[in-house]
């Protein structure tokens, strides 16, 4: 990532940061004084123009926002100037990427799903369908909207299905999306997809609540693996982890997230809805325009 890139990012942060005191979001000076740094190094941060970014400057940076474990992961990796296309070797194309990760979202039989690094659903089975009590109707409805089908607007938006079925299950893994979601979409917190995003969510009653939660000591985002255990509103019992697994491409990350049961019911429960996969189902394009 090009150091005038990272500026970006960092300005984008700053402004997400809000001074109590005043009602605006920080200003360069209130940064400096968090970060413990001065005024002009911050102000060169953001405009790319400073050289070094050594590890005090970092780590000043990534206290004053807060930023979780694997936000942290993203935020040093951004600093190094590394693109995302060197991470993945020219032999295997990003194409190829896609068709390997689309092919085992094909044949999974447990409820699954696939994301790019803005949580827009690029595709999900039928399992996932069913277990949700979701239609396809509903989903092309909500692709058809500016915020398009996207897993933290389902998940927020209220009196939506997700909401209903999910029960009292609903915030624990609200919260655990919305830690995953910020370190998903850090390094493209200056472009135009994460602040449509970000205007959207920023209508929904509990989307502040949870933003500001998944900051909170005891609340860190240490591992990608989410357990949970509720009454499901249309099957009952249930009790599953989620197992993100994130496949690196030139265009960003792609995320499939995979439901597997933890005891018989729930077990017994994913084998029935197995029965109503096929193929999968393509939500969205992929890469996202802001990713190239």
């Amino acid at each position: 990532m090009k150091h005038r890139t990272f500026g970006q990012v960092v300005a984008a942060l700053r402004r997400e940061q809000f001074d109590f005191t005043s009602g605006h979001s920080w200003t360069q000076r209130q940064l400096a004084k968090e970060a413990g740094l001065t005024v002009r190094i911050v102000g060169k941060i953001e405009r790319g123009e400073q050289a070094r970014l050594d590890a005090e400057i970092l780590q000043g940076l990534a206290q004053a926002f807060q930023l979780t474990s694997f936000e942290r992961r993203e935020f040093f990796a951004m600093a190094s100037e590394v693109a995302d296309a060197a991470l993945v070797r020219a032999a295997l194309g990003s194409e190829d990427v896609f068709t390997q990760v689309w092919a085992l979202l094909d044949t999974l039989c447990a409820p699954a799903f696939l994301m790019d690094p803005f949580a827009d659903i690029i595709g999900v089975n039928r399992a996932l369908l069913a277990f949700h009590d979701l239609s396809l109707a509903q989903l092309k409805a909500a692709r058809a909207t500016a915020a398009g089908a996207n897993n933290i607007v389902l998940l927020l938006a209220p009196g939506g299905r997700l909401r209903q079925v999910l029960g009292r299950g609903w915030r624990p893994i609200a919260l655990a999306n919305m830690q995953q979601w910020r370190a998903m979409t850090l390094r493209y917190r200056h472009t135009a997809r994460f602040r449509q995003l970000f205007t959207a969510l920023s209508a929904y009653p509990d989307f502040y609540g949870l933003w500001a939660d998944s900051h909170e000591d005891g609340y860190d985002d240490y591992s990608q693996l989410r357990s949970y255990a509720y009454t499901h509103g249309a099957h009952g019992p249930v009790a599953y982890t989620v197992f993100t697994n994130t496949s690196l491409s030139a265009y960003g990350d792609l995320y499939l997230a995979t439901f597997v049961p933890q005891d018989r019911v729930t077990t017994a429960l994913f084998e029935t809805l197995a029965g109503k996969s096929g193929e999968a189902l393509s939500l969205a394009p992929w890469p996202h325009p802001s990713l190239n």
